[in-house]
């Protein structure tokens, strides 16, 4: 099996059609497709079956797709860090930042590496957490500093609190629920809410009314934009549970308000994720040390 095979099959899986998916790896169809068919023998299986609008990837093809992202992103990464060793770059680290902590936390890391390793290089994507996950797990991060939500990860990835982060139940000024003195989860039920686009969050949500043995609330508006989130609630039409450090200039004009009820604030863990001895190589074991040095100065 060669590297060159496996771009091959994962263009045609990604584009799902044979033409395209030559363009893309730059050879012929025909000899795309020989390529293809070469795999296939060599492994014993079929991989792809067609479909009436292209391809698609059989369920042994799916399993090689997967695989093979992992093979050439670390085959990609590789080759980078010995070009940028030869020309005196001590490594590059990908990381992977939930959105609420694009610029705390991550900010102050980054500055620290810019003065103690100069020839480091630190490659940020921000984005959710189940997202970012993904990323890890196919090769093309390194570190992930997130949140943690109450979900099983694969077993070759380490968890490490760093933070503890204090996620408020709020509403906008001019919100009904915003000017009582007190509010029950029963009446949170048929309000408007917005919340993640994500798996956790609706399950998060769930959670939080199923200790009473309330039903979810279901006008629910779902976004990935957290600056649209905190827009909505100041708007006042909408609740939502949002970090505590992402919204205090709201909180401290009064544009948005923690709603009075007794357990408005959820405590939640946040750190890295990596894979079992990544720290080990040198560049991320850097990126490690400042994240917990911050967090330690956060803590404090």
């Amino acid at each position: 099996m060669e590297l060159r095979q496996l771009r091959h099959f994962v263009a045609v899986v990604d584009t799902a059609n044979l033409s395209r998916a030559a363009d893309r790896v730059a050879i012929s169809q025909p000899a795309l497709t020989r390529s293809i068919k070469n795999l296939e023998e060599m492994l014993g299986v079929e991989l792809l079956e067609r479909k009436p609008r292209g391809v698609a990837p059989t369920e042994a093809g799916l399993a090689l797709y997967h695989h093979a992202q992992v093979v050439l992103n670390a085959c990609q990464r590789l080759t980078r860090e010995v070009r940028e060793l030869e020309r005196g770059v001590t490594g590059t680290v990908h990381l992977g930042v939930a959105s609420m902590f694009s610029t705390h936390v991550t900010g102050a890391v980054a500055e620290a590496l810019s003065t103690a390793h100069p020839r480091l290089a630190l490659v940020v994507t921000e984005g959710f957490f189940e997202d970012l996950v993904r990323r890890m797990i196919d090769g093309r991060l390194d570190l992930i500093f997130s949140n943690f939500p109450q979900v099983a990860l694969a077993a070759e990835l380490v968890q490490e609190p760093l933070l503890n982060v204090r996620a408020l139940l709020v509403a906008g000024r001019q919100h009904p629920l915003a000017q009582r003195r007190e509010v029950t989860r029963a009446a949170l039920i048929a309000q408007r809410w917005v919340i993640g686009d994500q798996p956790h969050s609706q399950d998060a949500l769930e959670k939080y009314f199923s200790v009473e043995g309330l039903p979810a609330p279901r006008d629910i508006f779902r976004t990935n934009s957290l600056s649209l989130m905190i827009a909505l609630v100041q708007s006042g039409q909408f609740l939502s549970t949002l970090a505590e450090h992402l919204i205090g200039p709201q909180l401290q004009s009064g544009d948005i308000r923690r709603l009075p009820i007794a357990d408005a604030a959820i405590e939640r863990q946040a750190g890295l994720i990596y894979r079992r001895g990544a720290p080990s190589r040198p560049a991320t074991g850097y990126v490690v040390a400042e994240f917990r040095k911050v967090c330690a100065q956060l803590r404090g």
